[in-house]
């Protein structure tokens, strides 16, 4: 039982596409990404996979290549993948000593793509990191450009039909919860009648042991990653899987490895501060006061109450959303109901910094009966998708983007086999009710009920234990409340690996990249370039300026200033305990919007 579950989100900004899983949110800012495209529409399948990376120019700065791989690592003869992999070179010379290899990202999911992450983002990365590293975007298994994929569904209208009958919300109706367990024996039996074999194929295990292929590529044997949300998942799984080969290791937003390969992260771990993260925001709208805040009221409990009335509201009134020109909704129509207000609330929680003060106006909008921004920022988005078009040739290789690879990794990641009985299935549900009247329902949906029906189980798999000495200590971060990886999920994994630290920011959001924080940006550049671990109970700050209901300027996502000289470690509230001699300082601009993933949907 795991895995994300929703498709495409327009962002509230209206910049850009949210992927939202129960792991991350992946940002596609199209303007940037379409700009990277402009580079001749790069042809994937042009390049010739090899053992060897030979690296070919692409998106303008950049350089690509397709490492060929075992399908399945335990048994060689079942046949070759390719892995896509792009590149932003680092200007040092391999043989100057300052040069320190490649460096992998993952950003999250199951099914996020390190490929766009890196296309979007390399200058941030190099911003943090300065020159010393290649840094290395890759597809996971069945991801993006990489291939085979997961043919589940056959065209985009047959995932449409699918995703349009599966409901967002186990309470939305009387009968949703049997429709969602329905929905998910529907998704496993077909995975197992047109793509079991390519399913076992794309495990955690196995894109653990492709980033250890990936680093011996380029000659090296020692890791060198940054996993965010389930990107925490599999850099757990690398460094118990290769503890010889651990280089340097930070993993944000900390998934419980153990309960995730035993399928109960969802429904006993993930939404521990959930409703606490939800307080929080109310509290910054009430201290923010109805200036910055448009929902704001005198107490904690009326905006609460404010935002209640308005779910129970569009439980039993939905509100039309009419748009002809299909401008405004990429659609001439929607209805914006429970499930949908409901989804946006959760989804704002991950990145409150950025989406609260948006949600809230749109909340606002609603009440007057105006649901045009509540769909904008919704899952419901998705029926403008591309996906929606007839213009499909049978032949090309299809993925729908998200619930297929998704299943297929964190479905088949756990370790035991059988699928839910409808009342195991229920107990589930009920669970994650308890722990969160408004979200549980909601997070089942995401995350346990399209499980319920998986029975394929990954070639390629790991025992689930996380107890080892690796060569070099990892790096543990956590948010003091984070709505799907609790706090307290990154302490229990340090315990398992000899020396590692955790690093804590103060602040709201899944992951540290929820929140700006100079503190943060030195710890890891620090840790990347000179191997020196945070003092253990060292507690990162938000710089001042970062508030969830605010002036201008001071809510959203941004970016450090590259032209300035970062504060020193211990302004920055950061104090570190040397590991290794420092070599060379760079500008650790960051930014807390890595979290770039598109889901390729087509390969021709």
């Amino acid at each position: 039982m795991v895995v994300f579950l929703i498709p495409n989100m327009r962002s509230f900004k209206g910049l850009g596409t949210w992927l939202v899983t129960a792991f991350g949110i992946f940002h596609v800012a199209l303007g940037n990404t379409l700009a990277a495209r402009d580079d001749a529409t790069f042809d994937w399948l042009s390049l010739t996979p090899s053992t060897n990376l030979s690296w070919v120019p692409c998106y303008i700065e950049l350089q690509c290549a397709r490492l060929t791989v075992p399908l399945q690592y335990s048994d060689p003869s079942a046949g070759q993948a390719q892995v896509a992999l792009v590149m932003a070179p680092s200007n040092l010379s391999h043989d100057d000593p300052a040069y320190l290899g490649p460096w992998l990202f993952n950003p999250g999911g199951p099914g996020g793509s390190g490929v766009e992450s890196v296309i979007q983002d390399a200058a941030s990365f190099r911003s943090v990191l300065g020159p010393q590293y290649d840094i290395v975007g890759f597809d996971p298994r069945g991801v993006g450009h990489t291939t085979p994929l997961v043919p589940i569904f056959q065209s985009p209208p047959e995932a449409l039909e699918f995703l349009g009958a599966y409901p967002t919300n186990a309470n939305e109706s009387i009968s949703s919860f049997g429709r969602q367990y329905a929905q998910g024996q529907i998704l496993g039996q077909l995975a197992v009648a047109r793509a079991k074999k390519l399913a076992e194929s794309v495990s955690t295990p196995t894109v653990a042991t492709d980033m250890l292929s990936i680093t011996r590529a380029f000659g090296e044997d020692k890791l060198a990653y940054y996993g965010v949300s389930y990107g925490s998942a599999l850099g757990e799984t690398f460094a118990a899987m290769y503890p010889n080969n651990v280089g340097r290791i930070v993993i944000d937003g900390i998934v419980n490895g153990y309960d995730y390969y035993q399928g109960t992260f969802f429904e006993k771990d993930s939404l521990l501060d959930t409703d606490a993260v939800l307080t929080s925001v109310y509290e910054a709208c009430v201290a923010a006061g109805p200036s910055a805040c448009p929902i704001f009221e005198n107490t904690t409990e009326q905006v609460r109450d404010r935002v209640n009335k308005l779910i129970e509201n569009t439980h039993l009134a939905p509100v039309p959303v009419i748009d002809p020109s299909e401008e405004s909704l990429g659609a001439a129509f929607a209805v914006v109901d429970y499930s949908i207000v409901v989804q946006s609330l959760l989804t704002s929680l991950y990145d409150p910094y950025a989406d609260a003060a948006q949600f809230a106006e749109a909340v606002v909008q609603l009440e007057k009966g105006n649901g045009t921004l509540m769909f904008q920022g919704s899952i419901a988005q998705t029926l403008a998708d591309p996906l929606a078009t007839c213009n499909f040739n049978a032949s090309q290789a299809f993925s729908a983007g998200w619930i297929d690879i998704q299943a297929s990794i964190g479905c088949g990641d756990i370790l035991t086999s059988a699928k839910l009985s409808r009342e195991e299935a229920r107990a589930q549900y009920e669970e994650l009710s308890k722990q969160s009247a408004i979200f549980g329902p909601a997070w089942y949906a995401r995350t346990q009920g399209i499980c319920s029906g998986w029975t394929i189980r990954a070639k390629d798999s790991f025992n689930g234990s996380f107890e080892t000495n690796t060569s070099f200590p990892i790096l543990l971060i956590g948010n003091s409340l984070d709505p799907v990886t609790p706090m307290v999920n990154a302490h229990i994994m340090s315990a398992g690996f000899k020396g590692s630290v955790v690093l804590q920011q103060n602040s709201t959001g899944h992951t540290s990249l929820s929140g700006q924080s100079t503190c943060i940006a030195m710890a890891l550049n620090a840790y990347f370039n000179n191997g020196t671990l945070p003092a253990p109970g060292t507690v990162c700050q938000l710089d001042s300026d970062t508030k969830i209901f605010g002036p201008p300027g001071s809510t959203g996502p941004s970016f450090m200033k590259k032209d300035s000289e970062p504060p020193g470690l211990a302004e920055s509230g950061f104090t570190g305990s040397a590991r290794a001699p420092a070599t060379r300082r760079s500008n650790p601009g960051f930014t807390k919007r890595m979290l770039a993933g598109r889901m390729i949907r087509r390969l021709a």
